[in-house]
């Protein structure tokens, strides 16, 4: 069995898509099927698919290329911004994670230097900050790690 895009192949009686054929199947999902489990995340908030891409797979594959690994996977650039070339490029986990609205802090750094997942970095910067607006109800940071926090944040301006 052969698809005319040469994307869908039998492999030991099954039919299998290719990783990018796939990627480009979620990404009109995700955009275009309001019965998608993510769809407020992307079509539900105005994110949409240049129409070339939408309507061919060939000029998505043409425009994109293959995924470099198969730890690679469609990703925007800026999360707010539509699915166009000049938007969109094959990335790992790791770099889509740096690419997420809270990573606007750039916690991930703040995590490698504390030893520390990118979550808990993240939730130490929403301390401090707290605590700078007179918020001390849920500040729980001990004063070295307030200090390593701080300087972190005057690093980052």
């Amino acid at each position: 069995m052969r698809q005319t895009h040469g994307e869908v192949k039998l492999v030991d009686g099954r039919r299998v898509a290719s990783p990018e054929y796939r990627s480009w199947q979620m990404m009109k999902n995700r955009c275009l099927n309001p019965n998608a489990h993510d769809y407020a995340y992307y079509g539900g908030r105005g994110i949409s698919i240049i129409k070339k891409w939408r309507d061919s797979f060939e000029a998505f594959l043409e425009d994109m290329g293959r995924r470099p690994t198969p730890l690679h996977t469609l990703d925007r650039i800026n999360v707010n911004k539509n699915y166009i070339p000049s938007n969109c490029r094959w990335a790992t986990r790791a770099e889509q994670s740096r690419n997420r609205p809270y990573a606007q802090t750039k916690a991930w750094v703040l995590a490698e230097r504390l030893g520390v997942k990118r979550q808990t970095a993240y939730h130490m910067i929403g301390q401090v900050r707290a605590k700078d607006r007179g918020d001390l109800s849920w500040f729980q940071l001990s004063p070295s790690r307030e200090a390593e926090v701080r300087k972190f944040l005057k690093e980052k301006k």
